[in-house]
C-alpha cells in the first residue's frame, strides 16, 4: 500500500532568490539569474521548537503568514505562524492527537482558508476536520468515498483550493504504489462539497502517464488558484502545468521548463530501492508552483547534466542538487529562471519575497531564525 506519509527527505530543502515579474534587457529566457537579498530579518523561535515540519501560507489583511507545523510533546500537532511584518512568531496553535478534541492520527496535513478557519487532514484516516484558530474542534467531515480517496500531500509543502463553495485537494487511494495501472487507477485531484458532503469533481492524470510508474513521493501534485477563474496542478514528475477550468470542466497544458533543467522522466515499471534512490537524487524535480501578482513561480530542483555521471552518495555529498525558480508571466507570456539558495519556506508580501527556514542562531537563551527579504521588481 501507498505510505502517504513519505517525505523526500533526500533532496535538499529548498528556498529562492527572485528577481520579479519584470524582463531585464538583454537577458534570455534561458539564463539563469540571480539577485542579493535587499534586507534580512531574524525571528525568535518559539519555545517548543519543532524539528521536523511541513508548511503553508494563507492570506490575511493582504499579507500572506507563514505556516509550519509538525508533531510536538505528546505527537499534538503544534501549528506556528509567522508575521514578517511585525517579525514574530504568533501563538502558537495546539490540538491534541487523542481525545473529543483530538486530530486522531500519527500525522496529519493542516490548511488554513482564512485566519479562522483550519482544515486538518488526519493522515490514512476516512474523514477530516475543521478548527478555529483558538484549536477548538468545529466540525468533522466523512469523504464518503466508495474509492477511499483521501488528502494526500507530496514534500513538505501542503495546501488546499476554494472554487464554486468546493475545496478542491490532491488526493490519493488505496493502490499498491507498485501497480503497473496506478496512473489510470488514481486520481489525483478532487473537489469535495460540503453542502452534499462528498467528492464531486475528478480530475485525472494526463493521458501520457498511462502504463507508466513513478516513485510514490512523486505521485501528488501541488495545486494553485488563480484568482476564481482556474485550477492550477503541478505533478512533480511533468515539466508542464495543467490548468483545470471550473466553467467547463476542462484542462489544458503549458509547458512550463527549460532545456537547462533537465527532462522529466517516468518509468516502464515501478524502480527498485537502488533506482529509486538514483532517481531522487539525479532527476528533475517540479516542486510546487505559486500564483502571484499574475504570475506563476515554478520551483524546480536538478541537476546539471555534467554531475549526472557521479555516484548517488557524491551528489548528495557534495551538494550537487541546485536549485531553480522559474517565473512565468501570465499577461506577457514570457519567463525567466533565478538561482536559488537553500532554504525551507518562502512567503509573498507586496512585492518582496522572504526565504528562509535553515539559518539558525543562538543568542543567549534566544534561539533565532534568519529570513531574508528580497525584492520583486
Amino acid at each position: 500500500m501507498i505510505n502517504f506519509s513519505i517525505k523526500d527527505c533526500l533532496i535538499p530543502i529548498i528556498a529562492l532568490i527572485i528577481f520579479g515579474c519584470s524582463n531585464e534587457n538583454g537577458s534570455s529566457e534561458e539564463d539563469i539569474l540571480a539577485i542579493e537579498p535587499v534586507d534580512s530579518l531574524e525571528v525568535e523561535l518559539p519555545e517548543e521548537f519543532l524539528q521536523f515540519t511541513s508548511w503553508s501560507t494563507y492570506n490575511r489583511q493582504d499579507q500572506q503568514i507563514l505556516v509550519e507545523y509538525g508533531l510536538g510533546s505528546n505527537n499534538s500537532l503544534v501549528i506556528h505562524q509567522v508575521d514578517f511584518l511585525s517579525g514574530e512568531y504568533l501563538e502558537p496553535i495546539v490540538i491534541p492527537r487523542q481525545g473529543p478534541n483530538g486530530y486522531n492520527s500519527s500525522d496529519a496535513s493542516v490548511y488554513f482558508k482564512n485566519r479562522d478557519s483550519l482544515f486538518v487532514f488526519p493522515a490514512t484516516a476516512p474523514h477530516f476536520y475543521l478548527y478555529s484558530r483558538s484549536g477548538e474542534l468545529l466540525e468533522k467531515y466523512a469523504y464518503n468515498a466508495t474509492d477511499n480517496s483521501k488528502y494526500n500531500v507530496s514534500g513538505y509543502y501542503s495546501n488546499a483550493v476554494f472554487l464554486d463553495e468546493k475545496i478542491f485537494i490532491p488526493t490519493a487511494q488505496f493502490i499498491r504504489f507498485d501497480d503497473p495501472k496506478i496512473f489510470t487507477k488514481s486520481t489525483p485531484v478532487r473537489s469535495f462539497d460540503f453542502s452534499s458532503n462528498q467528492f464531486i469533481d475528478s480530475i485525472p492524470y494526463p493521458s501520457y502517464t498511462k502504463d507508466k510508474s513513478i516513485t510514490v513521493d512523486r505521485l501528488s501534485p501541488t495545486i494553485e488558484a488563480i484568482n476564481q477563474d482556474s485550477l492550477v496542478i503541478n505533478y512533480r514528475f511533468s515539466d508542464s502545468i495543467y490548468f483545470w477550468n471550473p466553467a467547463t470542466s476542462t484542462i489544458s497544458s503549458l509547458y512550463l521548463s527549460s532545456d537547462k533543467l533537465g527532462k522529466s522522466k517516468l518509468f516502464d515499471r515501478y524502480p527498485d530501492r537502488s533506482q529509486s534512490l538514483e532517481f531522487k537524487l539525479k532527476e528533475t524535480d517540479f516542486e510546487t508552483v505559486i500564483y502571484h501578482k499574475k504570475c506563476l513561480y515554478r520551483i524546480i530542483s536538478h541537476v546539471d547534466e555534467d554531475d549526472k555521471s557521479l555516484e548517488a552518495y557524491e551528489i548528495l555529498q557534495n551538494n550537487k542538487r541546485k536549485m531553480t525558480l522559474l517565473e512565468y508571466d501570465l499577461e506577457t507570456k514570457t519567463k525567466r529562471l533565478y538561482k536559488l539558495p537553500t532554504a525551507k519556506y518562502f512567503t509573498f508580501i507586496d512585492d518582496y519575497l522572504y526565504v528562509g527556514g535553515i539559518s539558525l542562531r543562538e543568542d543567549g537563551d534566544k534561539t533565532l531564525r534568519t529570513f531574508y527579504k528580497y525584492k520583486l521588481e
